[in-house]
């Protein structure tokens, strides 16, 4: 009796076990096609019918209505690999052995090792058939069971397989599938979803797409290489990326239409005549950058930007043993679409998908950004417009019509389980695994995203730069003012006319209602008229006619007339809030600045707090266990006494920066400012870092100036330095850092011996809202510019390089105020 005492499962089990790590039918037939890709086959055909009745093969169970057959040309499957891969449930000879997948005969890394290729079929029919045969074999094997017997048996080895043995063909494997579960997911008004979401979870990007797909639903072919081909070219923008495993190469392309965002009017009138020959033009005098070129073919501009993730061009990765951790080779695309009505004009909507409505449906059933290993989906990235990158996130209102916007692209990241072995998919197929590796993926990917977004807003910034300066130089307005006094003539002017308006209108209506009495009593008399009496009263008919529309129009202008006059009212009333609205914009970069500089204080002031309530938790233990001595009281006393003079440096600091002392003016000798008003702040606070901080005097200086602003702007770049300095600790833990000042009449040299700034974003960094650190604003080095500009000074960045090619020492002209 103990001899027989054994574990078992009930069936019903591993129905639940399916149910669990399936979640769809979409899902539970790519696990199917991945057992192709892992069987080295060239190709997978799959052919869904919903209504007929299976004839092909001799099946075992027939009749079924409604199949699917899956057939490929792999290495197929021997009796022994039968019976591990299908019939022992969980086995999987996919698995990695110490931390690595075994190849394939071609060298595939397979994407299954969890065994969910036979759970999947139950998900989609009742009925399961196998007919495989491998190369080296002379027969066939055919095996037969029904899903439903899972639930009819108490023991799982007790459920029926029919196994039998016929003779070979090709080797390769055919799976039927019959008694479907759910037909009407393949039929009718959903098969353009489907389409949509075999698009998502199978690529239909020919470059990575892992060997050929042939999809029959209920006769009709579906190409999805085709129709994702055609729907790429009508593309308002392209963006391409490729990661090495060590740089990141970014490129992007757009077209002149993508300038009409919600300005269709300007861009007829200024674009699409010249197709944007002149704001090219424009853009190239304003910005002489090495990374964007004109654009080839019907393309307007062009970018491609380099960088190195071992030399800290992108922020926020997590280093092991002092190495950035890479999650191996990647590339992608994305592509950027418009819905508006106006593209209805481009001829290739017409040509490739009959109308508006079916380009919409197409397009948006596909859009988001998929994730695909070895050209298979990972979900949910992307899938059903899931914004993994968090493109809403990234936009702003100003720049929403221009902007990578979730609901408008489509584009892919191409991963493999060879190269990308480290980012690995949880159990139930729903997400990678968080990991160093994962979270510098999802840091790279924010990356493109911001480097993506930085090239369409600076164009978009420019764009708007060009209207405004087109728009001044074909008119007589140049500033408000001048537009204000426009207004006030035009309203005197009005005012002036208004009562001749007036009498030219009773003279009309009198003139056409004489005319109009006599034109009647010479027609009643038409019998006794003369040919040049008849000739006179049809003009006069004609002029009759044109006086009572001479009246009409008179109406209609009478109220704009009317509103005219009343402009000066409107004057008066924009005329204040314009002004405020100037004072504020001036202010604003103030505003910011001071932003910036009480946060850096506040962390300043938590950390002093925290230190203090640790002292002071600790005296209180030693005071309650009455152990405590005098030397504990002084030097408690002596530890306050210097938070204090913390917190007093903290504040003589930001002193300067407020509003009430900004319009103070003073003068600054930059040495003094730098080796005594301020050195114990910029001291204190870099040395807690590591960070040695030293001032090379060359040519002393005095500057007349506000404190508080030009404390400022030395702030955000000395913040900006201690940044990147910080980062680099991180990778490099025998790294010395050091932020240098050197003055030299009338320039101010700010430097550290970090990694620099790479020559693709040279001329992105005064840009605002553009930054290289995660979760930055892209303000400080904006506000330093704007700061600086509004006292008369400048900034920019030396050509010398350091040993890492980038540039990386900051110039301040200061020569407008200095003091003699």
């Amino acid at each position: 009796m103990k001899d027989k005492i054994r574990f078992d499962i009930n069936p019903h089990v591993i129905k639940q076990l399916g149910a669990e790590l399936v979640s769809d039918e979409i899902t539970a037939l790519m696990e199917i096609v991945k057992n192709s890709y892992d069987a080295d086959a060239s190709y997978v055909s799959i052919d869904i019918n919903t209504v007929g009745v299976y004839d092909g093969e001799p099946i075992k169970y027939k009749n079924k209505s409604g199949y699917i057959v899956v057939e490929d040309d792999g290495f197929g499957m021997d009796e022994d690999t039968i019976i591990k891969s299908w019939l022992t449930i969980s086995y999987s000879n996919k698995r990695a052995i110490n931390g690595m997948k075994p190849k394939t005969p071609k060298g595939r890394t397979p994407l299954g090792d969890k065994g969910l290729g036979r759970l999947s079929t139950q998900r989609l029919a009742n009925i399961c058939e196998i007919f495989t045969s491998k190369e080296d074999t002379k027969e066939r094997i055919h095996i037969a069971f029904d899903w439903k017997d899972f639930e009819a048996y108490d023991a799982l080895g007790e459920v029926p397989v029919s196994v039998s043995f016929l003779k070979k063909k090709n080797s390769g494997t055919t799976l039927i599938l019959s008694d479907l579960n759910n037909p009407k997911i393949w039929q009718g008004e959903k098969l353009e979803k489907l389409k949509g979401e075999l698009s998502q979870m199978v690529s239909p990007y020919k470059a990575n797409r892992p060997f050929e797909v042939y999809i029959q639903v209920n006769g009709q072919k579906i190409d999805l290489i085709k129709e994702n081909e055609d729907l790429r070219e009508i593309a308002l923008a392209k963006y391409g990326f490729e990661f090495d495993g060590n740089q990141l190469s970014i490129t992007g392309r757009i077209k002149p239409e993508k300038l009409i965002g919600n300005k269709k009017d300007d861009y007829f009138a200024f674009i699409a005549p010249d197709s944007g020959k002149k704001f090219n033009n424009y853009f190239f005098s304003k910005f002489n950058s090495q990374d964007i070129k004109r654009g080839k073919d019907n393309y307007l501009l062009e970018f491609h930007r380099v960088f190195d993730i071992n030399f800290g061009e992108i922020a926020g990765l997590e280093f092991d043993e002092g190495q950035v951790v890479s999650p191996g080779a990647f590339s992608g695309e994305i592509n950027d679409f418009s819905y508006d009505n106006w593209i209805s004009n481009d001829d290739r909507i017409r040509s490739t998908f009959d109308s508006l409505a079916n380009y919409k449906a197409f397009a948006q059933s596909q859009a988001g950004i998929k994730l695909y290993r070895n050209g298979f989906a990972v979900k949910p990235f992307g899938i059903d417009g899931q914004d993994w990158l968090k493109l809403g996130d990234a936009q702003t209102s100003a720049s929403s019509y221009y902007t990578l916007r979730p609901k408008n692209v489509i584009g892919y990241v191409a991963i493999s389980e060879d190269k990308n072995n480290h980012l690995k998919e949880k159990t139930d197929r729903e997400g990678l695994i968080s990991n160093a590796y994962s979270r510098n993926f999802m840091s790279i990917m924010y990356f493109v995203r911001d480097s993506c977004n930085s090239f369409i807003d600076q164009v978009r910034r420019s764009y708007n730069n060009f209207l405004t300066e087109y728009k001044i130089e074909n008119t007589k307005v140049k500033t408000v003012s001048q537009a204000f006094n426009e207004i006030k003539d035009t309203s005197l002017k009005a005012s002036n006319i208004k009562d001749d308006f007036y009498r030219i209108k009773t003279e009309i209506k009198e003139t056409r209602t004489n005319t109009d009495k006599y034109a009647k009593s010479v027609e009643s008399s038409s019998l006794f008229m003369t040919d040049e009496q008849k000739e006179a009263a049809s003009l006069l008919q004609k002029i009759n006619a044109e006086l009572l529309n001479a009246e009409n129009l008179l109406e209609l202008i009478q109220p704009i007339i009317n509103k005219a006059e009343n402009l000066p009212d409107v004057i008066n009333i924009l005329e204040p809030k314009i002004s405020v609205l100037e004072e504020q914009l001036e202010n604003f970069s103030e505003l910011a600045s001071l932003g910036l500089t009480a946060e850096a204080v506040s962390h300043e002031f938590a950390t002093i707090s925290d230190n203090l309530a640790e002292r002071s938790v600790l005296f209180s233990q030693k005071l309650g266990g009455g152990n405590y001595s005098e030397s504990d009281i002084y030097i408690l006393m002596e530890y306050i006494n210097s938070t204090v003079n913390g917190l007093k440096i903290q504040l003589k600091h930001l002193d300067p920066t407020l509003k009430y002392n900004k319009e103070q003016r003073g003068v600054i000798n930059l040495e003094k400012f730098f080796t005594i008003d301020e050195s114990e702040y910029y001291d204190t606070r870099l040395q807690k870092n590591g960070i040695s901080f030293e001032i090379e005097i060359i040519h002393n200086f005095s500057i007349y100036t506000n404190k508080g602003k030009i404390t400022q702007v030395f702030d955000n770049i000395i913040n900006n330095s201690e940044y990147w300095l910080k980062e680099r600790l991180k990778s490099d833990s025998d790294f010395s850092p050091i932020l240098t000042i050197k003055i030299d009449k009338p320039w101010v040299y700010l430097y550290d011996n970090g990694y620099g700034i790479a020559p693709s974003i040279k001329d992105l960094i005064f840009q605002p809202f553009f930054t290289s650190k995660p979760n930055g604003r892209g303000l400080g080095l904006f506000i330093v510019q704007q700061l600086l500009d509004s006292i008369g000074c400048t900034i920019s960045m030396e050509p010398k390089r350091n040993n890492y090619d980038h540039y990386y020492i900051f110039s301040l002209n200061l020569s407008n105020i200095i003091s003699e």
